[in-house]
């Protein structure tokens, strides 16, 4: 019985484990830039206030629909005098009702100004949200930067072991001198201490990118390939993007903000008039009747001339910022198109000519190696070479995709892949 017991206990034990390296697993799993874009949409701090700002928004346009309340009036007259007016037996009652009528529609210009605020934040918002998209993008094309750099160094590494394997048997052999073998074996050395900086810094990279929803870096890796380059659209279709960049948006409802705004305060010039009805009751001899009372404000000048004057300045102010911010996204995005273009040029010479001059170059040193033509130093360097150069390669697709991502902020257009905007 207790071997049966013991048995079934590591049985258990055994599943346990078993579980607990699967969930492990589970929770490793490789991460799409979709998925990135999601959760920094869901969670990122930035993007947490929204509801709050519009729910306070609804409040203020709430506030600006009501209407001004009615009044009760209750007057007592000719009390606590002399002569017939002695006490209260010539008092005079007086309960009225009174209603402020405003006119120059200053309900419904108050309640569009709030509406046009509503817009505003709206567009605040997808300001934000694009933000947090492009940095989303840009942290997760730095991951996958680091994890080609880090299986192009584990390459380079194999390599050299493999030119240390082939050093160490010629020097056995006495075709190659001590000072070769410890050339490649310090040249392996420094590539091993290269290989950790690489992967602290890809690790560094993951956890940027995880702060973007203010989690763990609960992935093993990102999935994407960093040579699938986007087409690089015309410089026509980013200068015709300019009028819905999202500066330039936020930028044309402040205009329609002080243009509301300033709709009101011309309102405001208009004054209210105040309708008054009501019953008076003389108590000396018990008669009553009927009052009727209207007023409003005498204003031989505009009141609220210096808060118009300043609503209209702020519009000439925004619609001047509103122009300048145009030539200089348009100029941005030309430098930015221009940075595009020549990188392009240069992935294609590295891709095209000098890896492969490079790849015959390495063939042609490893030859002349093996029939001592050439010594191993020079042998490393023609490695050297072709591991630069696709370094280099890598480089440029990774600039590439910052480059473009930064044009996609500036334009508001919409980015590489971005199914989250759904």
């Amino acid at each position: 019985m207790h071997n049966i017991t013991a048995l079934f206990s590591r049985a258990t034990l055994c599943q346990l484990v078993l579980l607990l390296v699967c969930v492990n697993a589970a929770a490793k799993e490789a991460l799409t830039l979709t998925d990135a874009l999601k959760k920094s949409i869901t969670h990122h701090p930035s993007l947490q206030s929204y509801p709050y700002e519009v729910r306070m928004l609804d409040a203020s346009l709430l506030q600006a629909s009501i209407r001004p309340s009615p009044k009760l009036g209750v007057k007592l007259e000719n009390i606590l005098g002399t002569g017939e007016s002695k006490g209260v037996k010539s008092a005079e009652l007086t309960l009225s009702l009174s209603q402020v009528i405003e006119l120059g529609d200053k309900r419904q210009l108050r309640m569009a100004l709030q509406q046009q605020k509503q817009q505003y934040s709206t567009a605040q918002y997808q300001s934000d949200r694009l933000s947090v998209l492009t940095d989303t993008a840009g942290r997760y094309y730095q991951v996958l930067y680091q994890q080609h750099l880090l299986k192009w160094h584990l390459k380079r590494e194999t390599n050299t072991q493999k030119l240390l394997n082939v050093v160490e048997a010629r020097a056995k052999a006495g075709a190659a001198l001590k000072a070769d073998v410890s050339r490649v074996a310090y040249r392996l050395t420094e590539l091993k201490l290269n290989k950790i900086r690489i992967q602290r810094d890809l690790a560094m990279a993951k956890f940027s990118l995880s702060k973007m929803w203010l989690a763990a870096a609960d992935f093993d890796q990102v999935l994407g390939d960093i040579s699938d380059l986007p087409v690089i659209p015309s410089e026509t279709i980013w200068h015709k993007a300019v009028n819905r960049a999202p500066d330039f948006v936020l930028l044309e409802q402040q205009v329609k903000i002080q243009q509301a705004q300033l709709a009101v305060e011309q309102a405001n010039n208009v004054a209210n008039i105040t309708l008054e009805g009501g019953v008076r009751h003389n108590a000396g001899n018990h008669d009553s009747g009927v009052v009727l009372g209207f007023s409003m404000p005498l204003t031989w000048q505009k009141p609220n001339r210096g808060n118009i004057a300043l609503a209209q300045e702020k519009i000439g102010q925004l619609s001047e910022e509103q122009a300048l911010l145009r030539q200089s996204l348009r100029s941005q995005l030309s430098d930015l198109h221009t940075q595009m273009l020549a990188n392009k040029t240069i992935e294609r010479t590295l891709q095209s000519e000098l890896l492969p001059h490079a790849k015959q170059l390495l063939q042609h040193s490893e030859a002349s190696y093996q029939n001592g033509q050439i010594s191993v130093l020079q042998l490393l360097e023609a490695q050297e070479a072709l591991f630069d150069a696709e370094k280099q390669l890598l480089t440029v697709r990774l600039v590439q995709f910052q480059t473009l991502l930064t044009m996609q902020r500036f334009s508001g257009k919409s980015l590489i892949n971005d199914t989250a905007s759904e």
